[in-house]
């Protein structure tokens, strides 16, 4: 037997020992402890604190000699990157969009648009994919840009081929649109009932700071037209994370968000959630005031009845991101291929693009780097916190693999912090009627 590489030991108020094991996820808190675990053999603490000894056993502390730990999570991540029963497909229609938010990290293209020839070769990768037997689920999801422009000559005809296709062969079909809300009116939210479908719309801190940020080419601020749209969802049944940016100059004003939606019934808050999201180019290193208060606000949400996504809490590699995913794409408006949503859509960092019988036709050489990135490092395989982050996303490990260093730059008191956050929200989250 020996003990496990991913065991970690944190001494919590000077009378608590906080043990964690990252692979199998289980906490054990030790009252007194006297000598470290890891200063110990375990013939000694198997004769010592026998308990204890049970309890670490279970709990995948203390594991058989002959076990490959980072192999082990290396199948973690294989089987649930190379999951052969469903697809996510991504589709910029456009780069172009109605607001120039000053963080956004994407190079907008005006006036662009998905053209007839790019969109027939779309339909028929649709038409591939769901035609594999072994595809079960399928997930459009539109980006951007702006993807409701142009919304009945492009997103309409690809959602309604694909869901009566879904239809003939047993498919289920989930649809998702990452928007800015503004252009949604009562005929797209009314041909969007007839589907599953879900919006991720942001708001820039409450209305004065978001008026300021997000402004229509008639110079008038945008936040109440959103606001009413998304009512409008939310009473259509349709699912609906309102993801909120907060910077040091807007924290103040996001509580004010509030207001406008304590008018919903039980039923709407079904449909509703709230992610709150620092801007990247306002973060900093560790707990400063614009987080305590964000913590507050977060809080004063969730006792109002609302569903608040959990913020940054790892959990391991098997909820990795949808860019992880072998059966993924993105197909860009002018026919590029990309497998992040993440980064700017220039044609320099694409890893492939479609042709014109729908075939994807990739850099293999970049495909094949990014499928084996995750993990690749020598300090990722003696990290005791590998099997929660794997060594980053694809992307990052990928633009991180000439440098040996971690790919986050962790320091070992930044995974005890991690490990705590863990703690917390594993024994303090509520669970959702």
């Amino acid at each position: 037997m020996k003990f496990s590489i991913f065991n970690s030991e944190i001494i919590v108020g000077g009378k608590h020992t906080l043990l964690y094991n990252s692979f199998s996820g289980t906490f054990v808190v030790v009252k007194n402890m006297i000598v470290s675990i890891k200063d110990m053999t375990i013939d000694k603490l198997n004769k010592t604190y026998p308990n204890l000894y049970s309890q670490l056993l279970n709990g995948g502390y203390i594991i058989d000699e002959y076990i490959d730990e980072i192999e082990r999570v290396r199948e973690r991540i294989k089987k649930t990157d190379f999951n052969h029963h469903s697809y996510i497909l991504h589709i910029n229609p456009t780069l172009d969009c109605n607001f120039r938010c000053w963080y956004c990290y994407e190079s907008h293209v005006n006036n662009s648009k998905m053209s007839h020839e790019t969109l027939g070769s779309v339909l028929k990768l649709i038409r591939s994919i769901l035609s594999q037997t072994s595809i079960t689920s399928f997930e459009l999801c539109f980006f951007g840009g702006e993807p409701l422009f142009y919304f009945n000559q492009l997103a309409k005809k690809i959602i309604s081929y694909t869901r009566e296709f879904c239809s003939l062969s047993n498919k289920t079909l989930h649809v998702h649109f990452t928007s800015n809300g503004m252009l949604l009116d009562d005929k797209i939210i009314n041909f969007l009932c007839n589907v599953s479908c879900g919006f991720q719309i942001t708001l820039d801190g409450g209305k004065k700071s978001h008026d300021l940020t997000r402004i229509n080419k008639d110079r008038k601020g945008s936040f109440d037209t959103i606001i009413v749209n998304i009512h409008k969802l939310i009473k259509s049944k349709i699912n609906v994370i309102v993801r909120i940016n907060y910077t040091v100059q807007n924290i103040d004003g996001v509580i004010s968000v509030l207001e406008y939606f304590k008018t919903c019934t039980v039923e709407e808050k079904k449909y509703l959630k709230f992610d709150f999201q620092r801007v990247w180019q306002d973060r900093n290193e560790g707990m400063d005031e614009t987080e305590i208060k964000m913590k507050k606000i977060r809080e004063i949400f969730r006792k109002e009845g609302f569903i608040v996504l959990a913020n940054y809490i790892p959990h391991d590699v098997r909820q990795s991101c949808y860019g992880d995913k072998y059966n993924h794409v993105l197909i860009n408006y002018n026919g590029d291929l990309f497998g992040c949503t993440a980064r700017d859509f220039t044609t320099s960092n694409r890893i492939g693009y479609i042709n014109a019988d729908g075939e994807l036709i990739y850099d293999e050489n970049i495909v094949s780097q990014r499928h084996n990135s995750k993990l690749s490092k020598s300090v990722c395989k003696s990290c005791r916190i590998a099997p929660i982050c794997g060594g980053g996303c694809k992307q990052r490990a990928l633009e991180a693999l000439d440098s040996d260093q971690c790919t986050f730059n962790y320091s070992e008191e930044d995974k005890d912090k991690m490990i705590m956050d863990l703690f917390e929200y594993c024994f303090n989250k509520k669970p959702v009627n």
